[in-house]
């Protein structure tokens, strides 16, 4: 018997140079979507968005402007989770994280696809001129870092905790400047994000009332496929109010991230088959972490940054009990 499957979506700093080239040449499907996707932001941001992604070939090349991250990692995202669903795949939730949020309530039907990539276009041009620069910090193996590190985490905000050992710290860059230079001293493993904004901090507060403002022009829907949030692990199902969702997407952007507990609280339900469709394959990472020993649960990445996309592809594809034979 297959297990429910979770679409998992992952967001800001996930995203790299070339992310899903190899798919984007050898899938039909794959490539018509981020095409599709494409004609919508082009007019939007003034270039070819596949443009700035396929350029070049080298994946060490930045790619951190929120103009072109945040219509990407949607695309991408909505891309990816069309030719799996087209493929057979039948999604039991949707999850998403931080940005991915707004990649999980398209695939979940709340919010068509050519509506949420110009909300994530019209969000980044409004971060880009009100919010002040800032970094995001993962740290690994120091879960009490607000108390050991209480004064260095004084003016930064823990904004995510992803496993037990795994957590972000988000401040201005200075803070975060002299955060880890007190890390690299004691040899505490950490790694900056590419983000350049404080999400998920106070600094995101005057964006509220022209977030919102923006989210409730949006012609949201019921939901097609349950929806979790990653912010407090709610599900939110087909009989959901769509009147819920500009709030939704404020505190989606506004709140920490509680990936861990709201994986423990779908865990309780009973055993899952997560797979990361994000670009990145982080959160299948995370999900590791968080699947008790001996649990039946299994994940799986789709994409990831080491190269051989296909093979990934079609590797996750086969775990599903699904073939994709449209692959050239």
């Amino acid at each position: 018997m297959h297990l429910p499957v979770v679409f998992m979506f992952s967001g800001q700093g996930s995203q790299y140079h070339q992310m899903g080239r190899e798919l984007y040449d050898r899938h039909p499907r794959f490539r018509m979507w981020m095409d599709h996707c494409d004609e919508v932001v082009q007019p939007l941001i003034g270039r070819s968005l596949c443009g700035i992604l396929y350029e070049g070939d080298d994946k060490s090349r930045p790619f951190d402007r929120l103009l072109h991250t945040n219509p990407a990692l949607i695309a991408f995202e909505c891309s990816l989770a069309k030719v799996l669903v087209e493929a057979g795949a039948k999604p039991a939730c949707v999850l998403g994280y931080s940005l991915g949020e707004l990649s999980a309530a398209i695939v979940g039907g709340a919010l068509t696809l050519e509506q949420g990539l110009r909300f994530a276009v019209e969000y980044a041009q409004q971060v880009e001129a009100v919010s002040p620069p800032a970094q995001m910090l993962a740290v690994i193996n120091a879960p009490d870092l607000a108390r050991t590190h209480a004064d260095l985490v004084d003016g930064c905000w823990v904004t995510a905790r992803n496993f037990d050992q795994h957590l972000v710290v988000t401040g201005p860059v200075e803070n975060i400047q002299r955060l880890r230079e007190a890390l690299q001293r004691e040899g505490v493993l950490h790694q900056v994000l590419a983000v350049n904004y404080g999400f998920h901090t106070e600094m995101q507060q005057p964006l509220q009332s022209t977030l919102l403002e923006m989210a409730r022009h949006l012609d949201f829907r019921p939901l097609r496929i349950p929806f979790v949030s990653c912010c407090d692990g709610v599900v939110y199902d087909h009989d959901t109010d769509p009147a819920v969702w500009p709030q939704r997407l404020w505190d989606t952007f506004r709140n920490p991230v509680a990936f861990d507990t709201t994986v423990h609280g779908l865990l309780q339900r009973g055993d899952f088959h997560f797979v990361d469709v994000g670009p990145s394959g982080t959160l299948s990472t995370f999900v590791k972490y968080l699947v008790p020993t001996g649990s039946g649960t299994s994940f799986s990445d789709v994409i990831n940054p080491f190269g051989r996309d296909v093979q990934t592809y079609a590797a996750a594809v086969r775990r599903m009990g699904l073939d994709d034979a449209r692959l050239q």
